[in-house]
């Protein structure tokens, strides 16, 4: 942004509106080394996957992105699929999408009814077989 004319560049500074300092301040300390944040929860794993996104910070994406298909479960999948679609991190959705797929008839998951609901009904759709007509 500093280097291409854009109005950053001009008035030196961007501003950030829509993350928490929180978030924004975590997000800058992971550009230089992991260490430098010691814990994060979910809910701010999956703001700062959104942050990497706009921001085109692709290797911190895909690292995260890695380590959240690691936390996969029942009681994550329906967050962690939003988190994957809001931030186009496309191996995380194929994930989400194959286990809910796995899961839908042998487990319970948990937070079903916040799942996004284009993505609830081509899941939907998909898991059953089509029939073509004559």
């Amino acid at each position: 942004m500093f280097e291409s004319g854009m109005k950053e560049a001009e008035e030196n500074k961007v501003v950030i509106t829509d993350f928490s300092f929180n978030i924004v301040e975590k997000a800058i300390k992971l550009c230089y080394h992991r260490s430098l944040v010691s814990h994060t929860t979910m809910d701010e794993k999956m703001k700062l996957i959104q942050f990497f996104d706009k921001y085109d910070i692709q290797p911190l994406k895909d690292n995260l992105e890695t380590y959240l298909i690691t936390v996969l479960n029942e009681l994550t999948v329906c967050r962690l699929t939003n988190a994957a679609l809001l931030s186009n991190a496309t191996k995380l959705e194929m994930k989400c999408t194959e286990f809910l797929k796995d899961s839908i008839k042998t487990r319970p998951i948990s937070d079903f009814d916040i799942l996004d609901k284009d993505f609830a009904l081509n899941l939907f759709k998909s898991t059953f077989c089509h029939m073509s007509e004559f």
